[in-house]
């Protein structure tokens, strides 16, 4: 890892210099972490105050960033942000898609509801009567409350996540399903990936960077040491296929994290 992978222009210490001393016990470490990176916290909340106040993101997403802060490792030879945006956009998410609402939810059908969505999102592609018998077993209620729970995910839960985007798409329900799927699949890759395979499938995928355009194989292959562009392919390729044998056991159609036509820079 060169030695100034770490720097930034002027005197302020550096997000990862700061996570460190997190791990230590500074809290003015914390306080000037959230401080400095309070534009990239405000920039990712954009996408939720449709439905929830600037300011009640912004504090989701720096606890998030906090607690990020307190698991980073310079090791796993990334910067701090690009680890921790998959948790704050997680956190941004989990919040809007909890407090937006105009409509009172009790919190124990919230998080019924909120399991019925991880459900139907691990189970997209069965039919109903297959995803009624899992929430059945997994939430332990009779088959009609839980076709019940699936037809109420349906139509609360989309109105409340994708917003006015509910009227513009052709399938709200399948929308919604995609953009669960996503948050599962990047929940899980920090778990399942090692440190390098991680760094390169959020590089390639454009996660964590400027206008979330990822690097081609090539830069890819400099950035991280692969044997050439075939090279850093073939690693992309291996990561995807161990993320499918611990999620779906090698059974996961392809996840639509990065269009065939995305741009390349």
């Amino acid at each position: 890892m060169p030695k100034n992978m770490y720097t930034v222009a002027g005197d302020s210490p550096c997000n990862e210099a700061l996570a460190l001393r997190i791990q230590a016990g500074d809290e003015n470490a914390a306080e000037r972490l959230i401080a400095q990176n309070e534009g990239c916290l405000t920039e990712l909340a954009r996408a939720y105050t449709p439905w929830c106040e600037m300011e009640d993101l912004k504090q989701e997403g720096a606890l998030a960033l906090l607690d990020a802060a307190g698991r980073f490792d310079p090791a796993y030879g990334t910067k701090l942000l690009t680890y921790a945006t998959p948790a704050i956009e997680v956190a941004m998410m989990d919040y809007a898609a909890r407090y937006s609402s105009s409509l009172s939810i009790p919190i124990s059908r919230y998080n019924q509801l909120r399991r019925v969505a991880y459900l139907c999102a691990e189970g997209w592609d069965a039919y109903d009567a297959e995803l009624a018998k899992v929430v059945c077993g997994e939430l332990n209620v009779s088959a009609k409350v839980a076709g019940a729970l699936i037809k109420e995910y349906r139509t609360l839960f989309c109105v409340r996540q994708l917003g006015d985007d509910v009227f513009s798409v052709s399938d709200p329900a399948a929308a919604y399903d995609h953009l669960m799927r996503r948050t599962l699949l990047m929940q899980r890759m920090e778990e399942v990936l090692t440190p390098r395979e991680l760094n390169l499938v959020r590089s390639y995928l454009g996660i964590g960077q400027p206008d979330e355009v990822g690097m081609t194989f090539q830069e890819l292959a400099i950035y991280l040491n692969y044997n050439g562009p075939s090279g850093a392919g073939k690693a992309y390729k291996a990561a995807l296929r161990k993320l499918k044998r611990d999620l779906y056991g090698g059974s996961l159609r392809p996840v639509a994290l990065r269009s065939e036509g995305h741009p390349r820079r």
